[in-house]
């Protein structure tokens, strides 16, 4: 994955970003383009603010992972 100060490419990160469940998606949808908070996410959507936390946490996670292994050659993939 690119280091703190790298541009990640747009292209990469919409395929790695249609990877996530469509809850998990408009909850990082809302945090990165609203910069809404967990609070204002969860009453926009219905849910607590400790799903929408857990929700946030889980596509990052994922999103960082589907990101590392596009950058890996496919001899590294496991």
């Amino acid at each position: 994955m690119p280091g703190p100060h790298e541009a990640i490419n747009p292209e990469r990160l919409a395929k790695a970003a249609g990877k996530l469940r469509p809850q998990e998606r408009e909850v990082l949808l809302l945090s990165a383009r609203e910069l809404l908070s967990n609070d204002e996410i969860a009453i926009r959507l219905g849910i607590t603010p400790e799903a929408a936390s857990r929700l946030l946490a889980a596509a990052l996670r994922k999103l960082d992972r589907a990101l590392q292994r596009e950058a890996r050659p496919w001899w590294r993939l496991r």
